[in-house]
């Protein structure tokens, strides 16, 4: 009954104050520095204007002192796990979100802070904050089973929010996207599955060092189209994988906003080059989303997984029955082919390179003439590449500039561990790659991929784009991997 009270003496000053602006010529209000209430207090009278304040830092059993049903929303959540003590609440995504007092500022979408609502309760913010934590009091838990509320203000979290739920000394992050905070309703985290939580000790980075295991709904989705191809299948299966693309896109915001917050301006090169990466997969969605389906799609096996080809996944959709090589090929492999090769001593495993296009399909078509099944070989195309390699991990272990300085080989313990997407190794670093792609016809420029030893770890990005060479020229950071076809 005190909430409810309180909640009207609330609502009753935001009418009060409605009914004076009505009366009164409406002026810009100005941003402010000040905390203008405390915490447990959320609307105030202040001269001639209103301030609705939600706190970043709220009690679990009190958000009904923060709540304006007209203005506010939030979170609503439910754990069956015990030894929770925390959780928090940020909005990633902001790129279209100018604060009405900043317009040369970018930031997330603001959930808290304070604002003022005018008699259309419209809000505007003047104090943004994109993170809350609710938490239990002092010594006690989340209970099982129980309902707790996140107030924030409205939003449109479709693009991406994180939930971090804190356990003893570890914490989980969850990435919920699809979804918007309207005021008067509390969302849910729509597919929040507790057993595939990962935890980690706090503070720990977001590091990913391998793609993301595919989640139970999405095995289940690609199991029934598998036994059942039908075009709803598919599209319930498309529509998942969009959902868990969008999930990676937030997770690569969330990490970008904490980046925002721990670099200085002098390191501002680290975040032009996270925020190009976040906007790349944004613009280029649906083109990525379409390679990972035909991907993961090709149900194809290894006719002989003893060799050192890999179905190239993906690829069946373009008209062949196309494999690609596990690695780039190697000096040893490349002076079977040319006696007059000659390498160094002990660098039978590194990538062969300074061949020239002409070259590498010289090789190319040895292995065809020497092929007992008459299949054909040739270098990959650019979207073979792409499909072969798949999405870059963001942390992956690689041999990029300020590592080794130099190549290695191709069997080196710890840059061969990172596999793309059909299995093979070094797809990002050490040596750029050849394609068969060549840039506005008869020039003789053609697509290299996957960045070199002296790259950045920008440029050796699955989907970077941007680097050519010219194919009568051999360079000391390019070599070439092999597909071989079904003829």
């Amino acid at each position: 009954m005190a909430n409810q009270n309180k909640m009207n003496r609330y609502l009753f000053v935001l009418l009060a104050f409605a009914l004076t602006l009505t009366q009164c010529k409406k002026e810009p209000v100005s941003p402010t520095n000040e905390n203008p209430v405390a915490d447990t207090t959320n609307v105030i009278v202040d001269d001639d204007t209103a301030r609705v304040v939600v706190p970043v830092e709220q009690q679990i059993g009190h958000h009904e002192e923060y709540a304006i049903p007209s203005v506010t929303g939030g979170l609503r959540l439910n754990f069956s796990m015990s030894g929770i003590y925390k959780v928090e609440l940020e909005s990633v995504d902001g790129d279209d979100y100018v604060p009405p007092f900043d317009r040369t500022c970018r930031c997330p979408y603001p959930i808290a802070g304070s604002a003022i609502v005018d008699t259309d309760v419209q809000i505007y913010m003047i104090d943004n904050r994109s993170i809350i934590t609710l938490s239990a009091p002092s010594g006690s838990y989340f209970e099982p089973g129980t309902d707790y509320y996140i107030v924030t203000f409205p939003c449109n979290v479709y693009d991406g929010y994180r939930l971090s739920i804190y356990v003893n000394d570890s914490v989980a992050p969850y990435f919920g996207v699809h979804q918007e905070i309207v005021a008067g309703e509390y969302i849910t985290p729509s597919d929040l599955n507790e057993d595939e939580l990962d935890f980690d000790v706090i503070g720990a980075p977001l590091v990913e060092e391998e793609r993301p295991e595919l989640d139970a709904l999405t095995k289940e989705l690609l199991r029934n189209y598998r036994l059942n191809p039908t075009e709803e299948n598919r599209q319930a299966l498309y529509n998942q994988m969009g959902v868990r693309y969008d999930k990676v896109v937030a997770r690569k915001m969330a990490k970008l906003r904490e980046l925002e917050r721990e670099i200085s301006n002098d390191n501002n090169a680290i975040l032009v080059e996270m925020g190009g990466i976040v906007e790349e997969m944004v613009v280029n969605r649906e083109e990525r989303l379409e390679q990972r389906f035909l991907s993961l799609t090709d149900f194809r096996h290894d006719d002989n997984p003893d060799d050192e080809w890999l179905v190239l996944k993906g690829a069946y959709t373009l008209g062949e029955n196309a494999y690609i090589g596990y690695a780039p090929v190697t000096n040893e492999q490349y002076a079977a082919y040319d006696p007059t090769f000659t390498y160094a001593s002990g660098h039978e495993k590194y990538p062969v390179v300074n061949i020239t296009y002409n070259e590498a399909m010289g090789y190319c078509n040895w292995l065809a003439a020497n092929d007992t099944e008459s299949h054909g070989y040739r270098l990959p195309t650019d979207y073979e590449w792409i499909l072969a390699a798949g999405h870059m991990p963001k942390d992956v272990k690689m041999n990029t500039a300020n590592e080794v300085g130099n190549l290695v080989p191709i069997d080196n313990a710890i840059y061969s561990r990172p596999k793309g997407n059909c299995g093979g190794i070094f797809f990002w670093g050490n040596s750029w790659e050849l394609t068969k792609d060549e840039t506005c016809g008869g020039s003789g420029q053609y697509v290299v991929k996957g960045g070199a030893y002296d790259s950045s770890r920008d440029q050796c990005r699955t989907e970077y784009s941007g680097d050519t060479r010219d194919g009568s020229q051999g360079y000391p950071n390019v070599g070439f991997r092999v597909v071989r076809v079904d003829r």
